[in-house]
């Protein structure tokens, strides 16, 4: 066997494995420079929050309510969703009729805030049967992002 033939396959080898290790670097180059940067996960709020920082028995009571508002206001849910669903339509149309375009998110935005009004009415009603110190807890919990 000449000393060509015995060392082509290891150049072979070689410099496939150096074009894979090129690939390697090269693509972790790009991903390095092209990350984007991490954002940092905001302090947890809302009613969740509220309800795991409230005693069980209080947590239990609002768990309720808030269940028992759903319940209620399961006319203004589905015409939120409907409203949703009627302004994603109109957006998926090949010709935008902005008239109706309004009207929808108009709707929409009239389900939203009478909801908010429902869950705000039933806060402040939970809230007067709060002690002071779980007042704080509801208010720093649901509140904290406008802070």
């Amino acid at each position: 066997m000449t000393p060509r033939r015995r060392f082509t396959p290891l150049l072979a080898a070689s410099l496939l494995l150096n074009v894979f290790l090129l690939g390697s670097i090269g693509g972790g180059l790009y991903h390095w420079r092209n990350q984007q940067a991490v954002v940092e996960p905001s302090r947890p709020h809302g009613l969740r929050q509220a309800l795991a920082q409230l005693p069980e028995a209080r947590r239990h009571e609002l768990r309720q309510a808030l269940r028992q508002s759903r319940a209620d206001n399961q006319n203004l849910l589905v015409a939120r969703r409907e409203a949703r669903q009627a302004v994603v339509q109109q957006l998926r149309e090949p010709h935008l009729d902005r008239e109706a375009l309004d009207r929808d998110l108009s709707k929409a935005r009239e389900a939203d805030g009478a909801l908010r009004a429902q869950v705000d009415t039933l806060l402040a009603d939970f809230a007067g049967n709060l002690a002071p110190d779980e007042r704080q807890t509801l208010a720093s919990s649901v509140y904290a992002h406008d802070e």
